[in-house]
C-alpha cells in the first residue's frame, strides 16, 4: 500500500495533532509525578497491546534498523502485525501497529535482554536517537487521543503510576499537567 505522506508543516517537519476536546479526567486524574514511568514499578503493563506507530515515527525507526534489531532479537519487518493503515489521525496521514510477542506479551519493541523497558525510549534516552523514534501514543501515556478527543487510556493497569495513592493533602499534578511538554510537541489543543 502506498501513503502519501500527509500533514507536513515545512520542510522535515510533522504537523501536529489537532485536538478541540479535553475530557475532564485529563485535568483530575493523578499524572506521571516524579520520575515518571520510569519511577513506577508496573512491569511494563502498558506495552502487553503493543502500539500504534504514526508514519513520521516509522520513518525514524527504519532510518535506525541497526540499532534496533539487537535490542529486539527481530527484524523489523517482524516488529509489525500490520501493513500501513491511512489514518488522518495520526501524524503523517498513517500508522502501522506492532506485533505483541506470544512467549512474553510484550511489544515487539520491549527491550529483549531486560525485564524492563523499551528499545525506542532506550535509543532516544540513551543512544541520542531523536525523540521522535519513540511512538507518540508511547511519549503521552496513559493519555491517548481519537478524531479530536484527548482522554485518559482506561483502564489504567493496577500498578500504573497514575493510579498511586497519595497521602491526605498531597496535591500531584494531573496527567494534563505531567504530559504537558510532549502534549505541546504533538498536538495543537484548542479546546472549543
Amino acid at each position: 500500500m502506498t501513503v502519501k505522506a500527509t500533514g507536513k508543516a515545512g520542510a522535515g517537519r510533522t504537523a501536529k495533532i489537532k485536538i478541540t476536546r479535553v475530557d475532564k479526567r485529563c485535568k483530575t486524574q493523578n499524572g506521571l509525578h516524579g520520575e515518571g514511568c520510569y519511577g513506577c514499578n508496573c512491569d511494563d503493563d502498558c506495552c502487553q497491546w503493543g502500539c500504534d506507530v504514526d508514519l513520521a515515527t516509522l520513518k525514524v525507526i527504519f532510518r535506525k534498523r541497526e540499532l534496533i534489531e539487537p535490542l529486539v532479537d527481530a527484524r523489523l519487518e517482524d516488529c509489525f502485525k500490520t501493513g500501513l493503515k491511512e489514518d488522518e489521525d495520526y501524524a503523517g496521514g498513517a500508522y502501522r501497529e506492532t506485533a505483541v510477542r506470544p512467549e512474553d506479551t510484550r511489544c515487539a519493541f520491549h527491550l529483549r535482554h531486560q525485564p524492563r523497558g523499551c528499545a525506542l525510549f532506550f535509543l532516544w534516552a540513551n543512544r541520542k536517537a531523536p525523540k521522535r523514534i519513540v511512538p507518540t501514543i508511547c511519549r503521552i501515556y496513559p493519555l491517548t487521543w481519537h478524531r479530536g478527543r484527548l482522554f485518559v487510556d482506561g483502564p489504567l493497569r493496577k500498578l500504573c503510576k497514575a493510579k498511586e495513592k497519595t497521602g491526605k493533602g498531597v496535591k500531584v499534578p494531573s496527567l494534563l499537567e505531567t504530559q504537558a511538554k510532549e502534549l505541546r510537541a504533538l498536538f495543537e489543543i484548542e479546546e472549543k
